[in-house]
């Protein structure tokens, strides 16, 4: 099941938007050698990469949060240790079970679902708060 980025989900912040696509390309590598079943090296890799993208891309986006002063820091920190923590979980059940259908469903259901709702949630609040910062008051 491939994730399609559509312009809704956009924040209105080009470099955390650019930012989104890619982890949704990332995710979308992965269920292709999948889904085309590649050599299981190649797919662990591409979840792999996955999941080190979105480490990465949760500290550029905390690290945006902590220099606009953004007033949810904590609580959106807090969303990205979870994901985290359920991708850790995933990874043992892979680890435990192999790559499998229910595996990858699981994996795929949760990312996709997770990644929409984040994203046009607490990341659109990210959007809306500096650019309400950025534009000018009204006396």
């Amino acid at each position: 099941m491939l994730v399609e980025w559509r312009d809704d989900l956009s924040i209105g912040m080009l470099e955390i938007d650019v930012q989104h696509k890619l982890l949704f390309d990332k995710f979308n590598a992965f269920v292709n050698a999948y889904q085309n079943n590649l050599d299981v090296e190649e797919i662990m890799r591409m979840f792999w990469f996955l999941e080190a993208y979105a480490v990465t891309h949760f500290k550029e986006e905390e690290k945006l949060m902590q220099q606009v002063r953004y007033p949810d820091y904590e609580k959106h920190r807090e969303k990205h240790l979870a994901f985290i923590d359920q991708i850790n979980l995933l990874k043992e059940r892979l680890k435990a079970e192999g790559i499998s259908q229910s595996v990858v469903s699981a994996m795929t259901n949760f990312i996709t679902s997770w990644l929409i709702d984040h994203i046009s949630t607490m990341d659109r609040a990210i959007g809306r708060f500096v650019n309400s910062a950025a534009s000018p008051r009204l006396p």
